[in-house]
């Protein structure tokens, strides 16, 4: 039922304007990761081409953290040393590699919810969900990092490029066991997946493709987590890919696939259906096939004629993708304007299924309604309420806990009136342990939402600042907080609520924003049931 309620929220109507603050909205949704109401109406003053054009304006590049080639010592190097003290520096050593990939990650999404280069990140996380590899099999930092400098580096850049470097890539050539590739006795995985995921798709090559690919793949391994081309290995003889024959190697199989017709075809079908958020009609993957390879290639100006394009406006579209658990956090930050600790916005990713650097297949992560269940979205509606402050710690950790137990329980539960009392009754589980220490760091940093939410209704009206309607107070937000409109009977129970509050506490409609510590308290409340709605999970 939850998924068919999320998919007649598909078809709100929106505004009639060639360019509205909805499409601006959109653009600054999927190009990047959200905006604040005022960077929305700048967007609208600047127009669609103006705000493309900033999109893609150089932009310096913040200063990356440093990171260590860390090498567990050997055995040999410390052969004077005692059994406890070699087992200390081995420990100290992957303790330090993997303190690395979680700063990478933090310096990610600190940089997401910044908004210094949104169309890169964006098309960056795009990219780590297509060329996958995962920490969880990589099990060294150093080849995850190296991978991800190189995905953005190419973000926008040449797709032929990525196609190169990623099947002499050391994170992807562990991940899918290159390093056993040897003539003779010749490894399928990287060719399979160059050919079904990477490039072509299902259905263009054959299993004698995949087979001959394979021994053209062969030789390409990794030492001391470099990519090293063994000769040894390689198998020379000739091979038939994709009707091509010759004593193909790694460089002359890419050749062939690029010149393959279904590449570009793949490759445009991907970059629309991610973007888009559905599948994309025949007729318009060919037309941005075309395109890509009118121009070479390149992944950027493909983007670029996407957002100018009329039909990444149409209405079966705008507002009508399920945000991922890293775009959903990161947006709420960037709606709310908050700069929340980045390792709050990793811990929540994680609770609701995404970890970046460990996707959980070869194919990546499932998009759309697949990130939603009734668990997960009562999680992204605790988490919005941490961000907020209306949430404590401890409520995410037995939510966590309650919601990772029998999900059959759960839903009969949410079906039926769940008072208190029938929560307490369901057997909990035992959430992801990562996200759950990752989240109970907060307890040390005492952190508090740098947000003003008074102040920021009172700046729409300055001229009668604290004497706002509830209707206007609830539209305010609604607009703020949410990338689409709301039905009628939505907007009501958020008037209805805000009502009860008042009157709990004696305030007038009208002039209660004026004892502002009351008025905070509230008006956090009513975000955060705001960002708790099915309409808060589109973009």
């Amino acid at each position: 039922m939850l998924h068919l309620y999320l998919a007649s929220l598909l078809f709100v109507g929106g505004a009639d304007e060639v360019w509205s603050e909805r499409e601006a909205e959109h653009l600054l949704n999927r190009a990047g990761f959200g905006a604040s109401t005022a960077e929305i109406r700048l967007a609208v003053e600047q127009g669609r081409a103006g705000c493309v054009e900033r999109l893609f304006a150089p932009r310096p590049e913040s200063e990356p953290p440093y990171f260590e080639r860390v090498r567990v010592p050997s055995r040999s190097a410390m052969r004077e040393l005692t059994e406890e003290e070699r087992r200390a520096k081995e420990n100290a050593a992957r303790e330090l590699d993997r303190k690395q990939l979680v700063e990478l990650t933090h310096w990610w999404l600190g940089r997401m919810v910044s908004g210094t280069d949104p169309l890169r990140d964006k098309a960056t996380l795009f990219l780590h969900g297509w060329f996958v590899s995962s920490s969880d099999k990589v099990t060294q930092a150093w080849p995850m990092i190296e991978q991800h400098r190189f995905l953005r580096e190419h973000a926008l850049g040449s797709y032929a490029t990525l196609l190169r470097g990623i099947v002499r890539d050391p994170a992807m050539l562990v991940y899918l066991d290159n390093t056993a590739n040897r003539r003779g006795r010749p490894n399928e995985n990287l060719a399979r997946e160059l050919m079904e995921l990477f490039s072509l798709g299902v259905g263009p090559y054959t299993e004698a493709d995949v087979k001959a690919a394979a021994r053209a793949l062969t030789g390409r391994t990794v030492r001391d987590n470099e990519y090293v081309f063994d000769a040894a290995q390689h198998d020379t003889g000739d091979k038939t890919v994709l009707g091509t024959t010759g004593p193909l190697d790694g460089e002359r199989l890419v050749d062939v696939i690029l010149a393959h017709e279904a590449c570009a075809r793949h490759v445009a079908r991907r970059i629309l259906w991610w973007y888009e958020g559905v599948e994309p009609e025949a007729a318009r993957v060919e037309q941005y096939a075309a395109l890509l390879r009118a121009e070479d290639w390149n992944l950027g100006a493909v983007l670029r004629a996407l957002f100018l394009d009329d039909a990444f406006y149409r209405e079966e579209i705008v507002g009508a993708r399920v945000s991922s658990p890293v775009e959903q956090l990161v947006g709420v930050a960037r709606r709310l304007r908050l700069d929340p600790p980045e390792f709050v916005l990793n811990g929540g990713s994680i609770l609701l299924g995404q970890k970046l650097f460990a996707p959980p297949t070869v194919k990546g992560w499932d998009e759309g309604f697949a990130w939603i269940s009734t668990a997960t979205l009562m999680q992204r509606g605790n988490l919005a309420g941490l961000l907020l402050g209306t949430v404590t710690l401890n409520d995410v950790v037995s939510q966590a806990d309650l919601l990772a137990g029998d999900p059959m329980q759960l839903d009969e539960a949410m079906g039926a009136d769940m008072s208190m009392e029938r929560m307490k009754e369901l057997k909990p589980g035992r959430a992801n342990g990562a996200a759950i220490s990752l989240l109970r760091r907060l307890d040390s940093t005492g952190y508090l939402p740098r947000i003003h939410l008074c102040a920021r209704l009172r700046a729409l009206h300055p001229e009668r600042a604290a004497d706002l309607s509830d209707a206007e107070i609830v539209d305010a937000l609604l607009a703020d907080l949410l990338a689409i409109p709301v039905p009628d009977e939505t907007r009501e129970r958020m008037l209805v609520y805000l009502a009860a509050e008042r009157a709990d506490r004696d305030l007038r409609e009208g002039a209660w924003l004026r004892d502002e510590q009351t008025a905070e308290r509230i008006l956090r409340r009513v975000a955060h049931l705001i960002l708790s709605l099915p309409e808060a999970q589109l973009h």
